[in-house]
């Protein structure tokens, strides 16, 4: 299925599957809990698997702003691009990538001592950002809510 939403003038390219999608990220999240056995050992554990979390999170960084992917995402073979075809510019894919998760994440953290009814239906709600972002995979072009507020789309690599 080609991506429906480009304008007439952008290469043409195939919406990577939901499946493809789903794979790369677990990929990244298995890479990110890769260097927890590092902390078992004795002596330098945790220094280890904090250098190990450096690396990995400089290999996702860069191959996120050089080529619009992480680690997943090319092993899948799929990147993310803008509607026109190129590499969507570096606060884009920060602000995808890592700048709307945390940003919940800071919400939930702030209000998780909140007892009033209104605080507690607010985290409640915060804790199912995931799946309502989720769930828009499930429209026609394929795209996330992410995807949507960055204006990129998740395509198959050539």
């Amino acid at each position: 299925m080609t991506t429906s939403s480009l304008p007439d003038d952008a290469p043409e390219v195939e919406a990577a599957t939901r499946w493809s999608r789903l794979a790369a990220r677990l990929v990244d999240g298995l890479l990110f809990f890769a260097p927890l056995p590092l902390l078992f050992m004795p002596c330098f554990g945790s220094l280890a698997a904090l250098v190990t979390w450096t690396g990995i999170l400089i290999a996702q960084v860069w191959l996120l702003l050089d080529r619009g992917q992480t680690l997943g995402k090319q092993a899948l073979r799929i990147y993310i691009m803008r509607s026109d075809g190129g590499i969507p510019h570096a606060g884009w894919l920060l602000l995808r990538e890592f700048a709307l998760p945390v940003l919940v994440g800071t919400l939930r953290a702030a209000g998780r001592h909140d007892p009033s009814p209104v605080g507690q239906a607010f985290q409640f709600l915060l804790g199912f950002t995931w799946l309502i972002d989720s769930l828009f995979i499930f429209s026609p072009t394929r795209r996330c809510l992410h995807d949507l507020v960055a204006g990129t789309h998740v395509v198959k690599a050539g």
